[in-house]
């Protein structure tokens, strides 16, 4: 049976379900938005008699690219959250709006909206906009509306598609790689409302570029108003008699005034400390009901009286009349709403009076005449009311069930997954993730299928002529000298689109192509959409080359068809610059015999470093540059930084304002929950390296492009601080830890190279490989115990991480070996006890760790020892020779009354060694860090200080309090609430960092220093003066906020995380060093 009932552990146990009737609109053959209506009742009076029977069915060329595919974590470990669900599925299908004889749909896959013919499914129009559009149009007064990811809202003419008007949403056309397309900085995705001759629309994604709620004159475009708004934009806006509701991704909707756009605040119960979040949302009067996160659940808030009034489980929900309808994870039901609202009301009252719990009781006794039916209802994502029928979609199928007794009365199939249904023209418009579109109408089914109508099979967009050698050899020397053949390529005056399709049918390149004449470019879209390529691989942009509307750093190839041709370069050298990609971007234009050398070779001189022109196939001219590393760009190549563990990238990146570089995959579903504090991401040459659940993905660092993905059994490290580095990156090569094996693979392919394992123990038992760093030619690891990486996702894992006293990983041996070919030259077995595994670090060709004295430690089984243990009999401080494995010097060192954690550090020819340990003062526990610094060429002991921490009150670690890793940048040791001198150990003035009271820890850079405070923020060093990173998503509890490569790197690693936080993505931001835009660095 559905619960009836707010689970208990939820922020309060409320009963009810919906008391809310929305009034049925009248009987209508209209359809003419998402759900039916402004209010997305998804109740119509129109009457359908059953049976149903198929009549056409439309295919179209490409399925749908949701914005957001990938499904969350399946679980939030810490609250006991099992299977959560997705909420951002509003571009799921091909949502369909009917009106006036026609279906109207957006595609997210090729960019365009589509009318069909409603009686025979036939194609009656089609409109190419610059972007996916997302959501399903809205129909009013003759005229089509539609948003775009282009940044646009379009009016077209519902009779043929011309287009009436566009209107931009954002201030300007700047565009920037968002999930995996080249977008608007200010996308439409929320649907459009469109009422008494006025449209509404937001655009924007990330309130730190700004996003915009606007008010639009629907006859000719004009604006009335535009209001900046504080929110992520995400789902089909909403509308009552005065006011606005937008849905904001994973978090509760906002309300807004409709006359001005006057910000009236969140719905109750939402904000970043709530998990009451999605797109789907209902309205009825100064009622909304939205869903309330990956939980499943539903809410209903009291506008007027800004209170929450209902909390139950549920997906969608239908009211009309006195009966509301619940769609759950595996039932419908319908609920008889007399006594909802008064129990739920008297529920959510903070203080209850003896009269208000009486009647509680009075009501909660007929909780069982409640229930009006039920009927299951497994594996169903959208039902809608027309007349006295629900039609429910669900996987392959769609059913019709009674709304008087739960019946089911039909069912019909369909392919893929039905996320989208519509009412209109007497028939039922169902909308599958398969991109296909079923109409079904009244009768019984014929003998003979469905019509089935689609774009014609892919056919080659150009013909084969004395042209198509030229057109290919441009292309493949072009690849050639690129050297890679993922990510973006750009095609200035890219002409008939010729050249952009050589080079997409040789490559895995998303080929954007951009030219000012307007018919060219609906040529090019003609020939290429017959191909079956356009939108995700080809796009065609309308423009002006003189400023190029596209990201800084964000193009891998630069191309020209334009100059192919005529060898003229009708555009800006400096802007080709500005827009190639770091670490290997490459522009490349070749002209024929007759172009001027002189004059290509002048254009680029100045603006291209590098830039040459030589001759080429049939004395074509040949022009290249290939753009190098960033001046003062850093990396972040190990765990904690570098093999020094000095947590700071030494990039030069200034503080101050960001901008959003890219946003996208990698999602959470791959990553293990955020307290379990993971691997951290690393980056390196342009490249981002993700650690997931036993997953590792390869990202384009200034684009997002995923390079490739795979699975590496035995990769997650949960609570690595408590262990050490599970992988590095130098030059070209990535070495992974997997199980007892280190994988050394190709940073921009992922293919293997080889693979070394761990040398036996002496019961000859496979232990794990531990360590893992690589320096100049030479790879190193360590040898762990089976079992000692922690890689359950479990309650007992996250006390065993969190907690004070809790153990840390050690090893049993150190290796070295040739990096390139994996030959073992030297291992290192401890003498005694056992190898502190957070304490390894390299500097100087030397490689540096604690020992334990105390030979017990090498007969603990899995190698997970207690400081205490570990330290208390002694311990040592020990130099190898990298090359040879000797031993350098060794030092006795007392770090017995360490207690939580100890690291070790190299810098400036110092070792630092951090810990920390509970004291008691004033009758209370109090945290200190203890600090330790010796020089590295011989280990003498340089000072000993232990400073306060801030806070220091907090015991048993429940935001990792007691385990802070020091960032060292310069001279200076950064922690919570003390900086000091790494010469002296004396307290240095300067500003000082402070944990925030949220999970993870510091990084650096050069001037800035980064951590979490709810959300990541940015600090300059001199001043502290912070910046917010973005206001709508959350970083990890560890480090994953990489200062590196001229950006902020921030991959996805709060999965499980159910906080109202809008965006769960992988993203990076850049230093906005121009207010006015991108076009200059």
């Amino acid at each position: 049976m559905m619960k009836l009932l707010g689970n208990t552990r939820r922020w309060q146990p409320l009963p009810g379900l919906f008391l809310i009737a929305l009034a049925a609109r009248d009987a209508s053959a209209d359809w003419p938005t998402y759900r039916g209506d402004s209010r997305r009742s998804g109740v119509c009076g129109e009457e359908l008699k059953l049976p149903l029977a198929e009549v056409w069915t439309h295919k179209a060329a490409q399925a749908p690219r949701p914005a957001w595919p990938e499904l969350p974590a399946d679980k939030d470990v810490w609250h006991r959250i099992h299977g959560l669900g997705p909420t951002t599925t509003y571009d799921r299908v091909f949502h369909a709006s009917a009106a006036g004889g026609a279906v109207y749909f957006g595609s997210s896959a090729d960019d365009s909206i589509y009318c069909l013919d409603a009686a025979s499914g036939k194609l009656r129009w089609s409109f190419v906009t610059e972007g996916p559009v997302r959501l399903a149009p809205t129909v009013a007064e003759g005229k089509v509306f539609a948003g775009s990811d282009d940044g646009c809202v379009y009016c077209l003419d519902a009779a043929d598609g011309r287009l009436v008007w566009k209107y931009r949403g954002g201030p300007e056309d700047r565009r920037l790689p968002g999930n995996e397309r080249m977008i608007s900085v200010w996308p439409v995705r929320c649907g459009i409302v469109v009422e008494h001759g006025t449209v509404w629309a937001c655009a924007g994604l990330f309130p730190s570029q700004g996003c915009f709620l606007s008010a639009v004159n629907a006859a000719d475009g004009k604006e009335l108003w535009r209001q900046p708004i504080e929110i992520s934009p995400q789902g089909y806006l909403l509308a009552s008699a005065e006011h606005l509701f937008i849905p904001t991704g994973r978090t509760a909707p906002r309300m807004y005034q409709r006359a001005d756009g006057k910000d009236l605040g969140v719905l109750p119960g939402g904000g970043p400390d709530s998990r009451a979040g999605g797109c789907f949302a209902v309205v009825v009067d100064d009622l909304v009901i939205h869903t309330g996160g990956e939980d499943s659940s539903l809410h209903i808030s009291d506008t007027r009286a800004k209170e929450k009034v209902v909390f139950a489980d549920g997906l969608r929900v239908l009211t009309r009349g006195p009966i509301s309808y619940i769609l759950s994870k595996d039932r419908l039901c319908a609920i008889d709403r007399a006594h909802y609202l008064e129990i739920s009301r008297l529920q959510a009252k903070k203080q209850k009076t003896p009269e208000d719990q009486k009647r509680i009781d009075e009501l909660g006794a007929q909780r069982k005449s409640w229930l009006v039916w039920e009927t299951p209802c497994p594996d169903c994502h959208e039902v809608v009311l027309a007349g006295n029928t629900i039609f429910a979609g669900g996987l392959k199928r769609v059913t019709a069930i009674s709304a008087s007794d739960g019946r089911t009365l039909w069912t019909g199939a369909v392919a893929g997954k039905a996320y989208g249904l519509a009412v209109g023209d007497g028939a039922l418009l169902v909308s599958t993730d398969q991109g296909t579109i079923h109409c079904f109408r009244p009768g019984s089914p014929q003998p003979n299928p469905a019509a089935v109508y689609d774009v014609p099979r892919p056919v080659l967009p150009y013909p084969f002529d004395e042209s198509t050698p030229v057109y290919a050899q441009a292309a493949e020397a072009a690849l050639d000298v690129a050297r890679v053949k993922k990510g973006y390529c750009l095609v200035l005056g890219a002409g008939t689109g010729r050249l952009a399709w050589e080079i997409a049918r040789r490559s895995q390149f998303q080929v954007i192509g951009l030219e000012s004449d307007a018919q060219k470019v609906a040529a090019a879209r003609q020939a290429l959409r017959a191909a079956g390529l356009y939108g995700a691989r080809i796009s065609f942009h309308e423009g002006s080359l003189d400023r190029l509307p596209y990201q800084t750093w964000s193009a891998n190839l630069v191309v020209s068809e334009e100059t192919l041709l005529t060898g003229k370069l009708p555009f800006s050298a400096a802007e080709v610059f500005r827009v190639l990609r770091p670490c290997g971007g490459t522009a490349i234009f070749a002209g024929p015999k007759s172009t001027d050398q002189q004059a290509m070779e002048q254009w680029g001189r100045e603006s291209l470093p590098g830039w040459k022109v030589t001759s080429g196939p049939g004395d074509a001219l040949v022009a290249s540059t290939r753009r190098g590393p960033l001046p003062g760009a850093g990396a972040w190549n190990h765990f904690h930084a570098d093999p020094g563990n000095t947590a700071s990238s030494g990039d030069a990146m200034r503080p101050g304002p960001v901008e959003v570089q890219w946003f996208g995959r990698p999602g959470p579903r791959r990553m293990p929950d955020r307290h379990d504090k993971n691997l951290g991401p690393i980056c390196e040459n342009g490249r981002l390296f993700i650690a997931g659940d036993d997953y590792l993905a390869a990202v384009d660092a200034y684009n997002g492009t995923v390079l490739w993905q795979r699975d590496v059994p035995g990769f997650v490290r949960l609570g690595a601080f408590r262990h050490c580095g599970g992988m590095a990156a130098i030059d070209d090569c990535l070495y992974v830890a997997s199980g007892s094996d280190c994988l050394a693979l190709d940073a921009e392919t992922g293919r293997h190279r080889y693979t070394v394992s761990v040398p036996p123990a002496a019961d000859g038992a496979t232990g794990e490989w531990g360590y893992v760093a690589a320096v100049d030619d030479l790879l190193f690891g360590s040898a762990c115990k089976p079992g000692a990486t922690f890689r359950e996702q479990t309650l007992d894992t996250e006390t065993l991480i969190w907690r004070d006293f809790m153990p840390v990983v050690c090893s049993d041996a150190l290796m070295g070996h040739q990096r390139n070919t994996g030959e073992r030259i030297w291992t290192y077995e401890s003498p005694r006890g056992a190898i502190i595994n957070p304490t390894i670090a390299i500097g100087a060709r030397r490689i540096y760790f604690v020992e334990s004295e105390n030979p017990e430690t090498r007969q603990v089984p899995d190698g997970r020892i207690t400081l205490p243990m570990l330290l208390g009999r002694g311990s040592s401080l020990v130099a190898l020779d990298t090359r040879t494995g000797k031993t350098l010097w060794k030092g006795s060192v007392d770090l017995s009354a360490l207690e939580h954690i100890v690291f070790l550090s190299y810098a400036n020819e110092k070792l630092l060694i951090t810990g920390t340990r509970n004291v008691p003062i004033e009758g209370r526990q109090r945290v200190r860090y203890d600090l330790f610094a010796f020089d590295a060429a011989s280990g003498r002991p340089l000072w000993k200080t232990t400073q306060t921490p801030v806070p220091d009150h907090i015991l048993q670690g429940p935001h990792g309090e007691q385990v802070q890793h020091s960032a060292i940048v310069g001279n200076t040791i950064y922690n919570t609430g003390f900086a000091c001198s790494l010469d002296t150990g004396e307290p240095v003035d300067v500003w000082k960092w402070q944990k925030s009271g949220n999970c993870g820890t510091l990084s650096a850079s050069t001037h800035c220093i980064f951590s979490r405070y709810s959300i990541p923020r940015m600090f300059d060093r001199a001043t502290g003066e912070s910046t917010d990173l973005t206001t709508v998503a959350r970083p990890g509890c560890w480090i994953n906020i990489l200062p590196a490569g001229g950006l902020v790197l921030i991959p996805e690693q709060s999965a499980g995380c159910t906080c109202g936080y809008s965006l769960q993505t992988s993203l990076a931001l850049r230093p906005h060093s121009d207010p006015n835009g991108p076009a200059n660095e």
